[in-house]
């Protein structure tokens, strides 16, 4: 009897103590409930203000790529014109030199320049977006093939080859006005030159439009998870109360069952 009546306080100690746990547990979760969902919202908040601004970068950088899509163009019509007419190339040649030397170079260095604020804001929404998409119940879903910042930086390193390429059509074009005879060879040069470079231009203007139609959906994911994250985040917390509960309810029955153990005990004296 005596094993009887410790094993009865042992259920009643484990029984008190699941009940302050249980008990604990309940107002914890709703004590914290306000500040967590304050939390979720607030760095949903920040994601979407993150995702404004690529979005603007992105914006920015299509549109000097464009713009210097256009100058391509432009050279390539240049130089069919020249070949069209090569005695009177020198006014054109000084044009397009100038073209090559500063304009261009220019427009692909803004480019990358617009590319590298892009890919900097684009690691902090991969980082962010992967946090969320780790977070139970979360309707955010972003596992990408290629990350957001590591496509721009690819896309930037694919442009690298385009200064040595307009350096090489300026060299040609100054080549050329010393050389006329030499001038339709090296004018066909020029523009297998400036179609290889309107190609990469097209390809990074792909990627951005991708990106940013990409980012315009995780833009309205991100308002919808802040919209949705007060109702999961009550859910979680009802679903937690109700396991607190049932923990509560079965160390009652662990309790009275103690209590019957130590009873027992007494009316056996």
């Amino acid at each position: 009897m005596i094993l009887r009546r410790m094993v009865g306080i042992l259920f009643v100690i484990a029984a008190a103590a699941g009940i302050i746990f249980s008990l604990f547990g309940l107002i914890e979760i709703w004590r914290y409930r306000p500040l967590v969902t304050k939390t979720v919202v607030d760095n949903l908040a920040l994601s979407d203000q993150a995702l404004g601004t690529t979005q603007d970068v992105l914006t920015i950088a299509g549109q000097v790529v464009q713009a210097t899509s256009t100058d391509v163009a432009s050279l390539q019509a240049t130089t069919q014109t020249v070949a069209h007419a090569i005695h009177d190339t020198n006014p054109m040649l000084d044009s397009l030199v100038s073209l090559t030397q500063k304009d261009l170079p220019a427009a692909v260095s803004a480019t990358q320049t617009s590319l590298a604020s892009a890919q900097s804001s684009a690691l902090l929404i991969d980082n962010v977006l992967t946090a969320l998409t780790s977070i139970p119940f979360s309707p955010i879903t972003y596992k990408p093939s290629v990350p957001l910042h590591t496509a721009l930086a690819q896309v930037s390193t694919s442009l690298d080859s385009l200064l040595p390429s307009l350096a090489a059509i300026n060299t040609s074009l100054a080549d050329g006005q010393t050389s006329l005879g030499a001038m339709d060879v090296e004018l066909t040069k020029i523009s297998d030159t400036t179609h290889g470079i309107s190609s990469t231009l097209a390809s990074a203007q792909t990627v951005i439009d991708q990106y940013k139609a990409t980012i315009s959906q995780l833009m309205a994911n991100v308002e919808t998870a802040q919209r949705q994250a007060p109702a999961w985040i009550l859910a979680i917390a009802w679903i937690l109360s109700f396991v607190l509960g049932w923990l509560l309810i079965a160390q009652l029955g662990l309790g009275m069952q103690g209590f019957d153990f130590v009873r027992g005990r007494r009316d056996a004296r």
